[in-house]
């Protein structure tokens, strides 16, 4: 046997090795997002987007079968064009919007949409909710989904679902540790100025691709986007085409350094240019900030050495400081978390929490998301009727919540959480 025909040979086993390795990896990744669905995707302006038409069975958290819809988000396939006699909301915000932990029909959005129906400012009209929330996504990402994909829909309202337990953080270069994510500056003007990693190295770009990309099944898209990234130059973002490429507890305190008074100030300003944006498409804005697990734990004594052993005066700094920042602005606003204590102390029931799961901790359950769809329902229905203050229908929805006790949804004890 020749040299040259040696060399081939082994090239050719080379070559059928690497072949082979990349079968068997292509081949563990299906069989991985059959098992452990991973509904995520790299998205060159937002960090990372859902994946559209991924599907699968969640359950380290509560328990659903997810869909992600063939545009991108959870819910029912909806036309881009908006049919005639037609309402549409579209909801923006993070895992408590996607919402993973329950089926969709349980979700605040599908609630909201349920109870809006019967709102008789809307004459009748068919609702439509559309939920754009990603889990992980700050209030940066939630803007650029309102201009990049939301606003298509022509929407009537939208919805920015405000969780003060990281979207501060998320906001903040300084602050946030996954820098996976477009960053906005405030400029001199109080303009927002694109900042960040993602934005300004191809290399970090890269690794983000990788991150998100490497486990959906698709080695050659994978190996594609890598090149793209690479051939690609920066990009300067512009005026008119802006290429804005676990809970912290102290969002309870005043900002305590210069980070956390950036990281506020940019999050006034997002939430301030997401209103513009909405008006400039003829959409309302209604703020909603959430609440955390420890303002609605049904227990006061238990919130009581919560606030004392962390030194805080207000529970609900946090929600009246943006709520103040909307109003400053004329933008609506509703805050839960004082209506959702005040349901789960006299209902004696946990909000967040599963079966599977600590109670009192992380998502809502269904109740919680039941409680919360009806009074957005409420206020926003007061707002279409061009009605101020609806405290009142609030908390008369609130009070026709009904029984609060679900399959696998455990009631808080009524003494000192014991």
């Amino acid at each position: 046997m020749s040299l040259v025909t040696r060399v081939a040979t082994h090239l050719a086993l080379i070559a059928g090795g690497i072949a082979a390795a990349l079968l068997i990896i292509e081949v563990g990744l299906r069989v991985a997002n059959h098992w452990f669905p991973y509904f995520f995707r790299y998205d060159a302006e937002r960090g990372w987007a859902l994946r559209p038409d991924a599907s699968g069975y969640y359950d380290r958290e509560g328990n659903a079968w997810v869909r992600i819809n063939a545009e991108g988000f959870r819910g029912p396939d909806r036309p881009l064009e908006k049919p005639p006699g037609t309402f549409r909301i579209a909801l923006l915000g993070d895992s408590y919007t996607e919402a993973i932990q329950v089926p969709y029909e349980q979700t605040w959005g599908a609630v909201l949409e349920r109870r809006l129906a019967g709102c008789p400012a809307l004459r009748g009209r068919r609702v439509e909710v559309l939920n754009f929330g990603v889990d992980g996504y700050g209030t940066t990402q939630e803007l650029i989904t309102l201009r990049k994909q939301a606003i298509a829909y022509s929407p009537d309202v939208v919805v920015l679902a405000f969780f003060a337990g990281n979207d501060i953080r998320n906001n903040s270069v300084t602050l946030e540790g996954d820098q996976c994510r477009p960053f906005v500056s405030v400029g001199a003007n109080g303009g927002l100025v694109p900042s960040g990693p993602l934005l300004n190295s191809r290399l970090f770009r890269l690794w983000c691709m990788t991150r998100f990309n490497s486990r959906d099944g698709s080695i050659p898209e994978l190996f594609e986007n890598a090149w793209r990234i690479l051939r690609s130059g920066e990009q300067t973002p512009t005026a008119e085409h802006p290429e804005e490429v676990a809970l912290n507890y102290s969002i309870y305190h005043p900002p305590p350094d210069a980070a956390w008074k950036d990281a506020w100030r940019v999050t006034d300003a997002l939430i301030g240019a997401t209103g513009e944006e909405a008006q400039r498409d003829h959409a309302r804005l209604l703020v909603v900030t959430l609440d955390t697990g420890i303002q609605v734990w049904p227990d006061p004594k238990v919130r009581a050495r919560f606030t004392r052993r962390e030194r805080i005066s207000d529970l609900f700094y946090p929600d009246e400081q943006i709520a103040a920042d909307c109003r400053r602005r004329g933008i609506d606003v509703l805050t839960l978390a004082p209506e959702l204590q005040r349901y789960a102390e006299s209902n004696h029931v946990f909000l967040h929490g599963f079966g599977n799961t600590p109670m009192g901790f992380g998502h809502w359950n269904a109740i919680g998301h039941r409680v919360a769809g009806e009074l957005i329902a409420a206020k926003l229905c007061t707002m279409l009727r061009g009605g101020g203050d609806s405290r009142q229908a609030m908390a008369a929805a609130c009070d026709r919540c009904g029984e609060p006790s679900r399959p696998g949804v455990a009631r808080a004890p009524s003494h000192d959480g014991r």
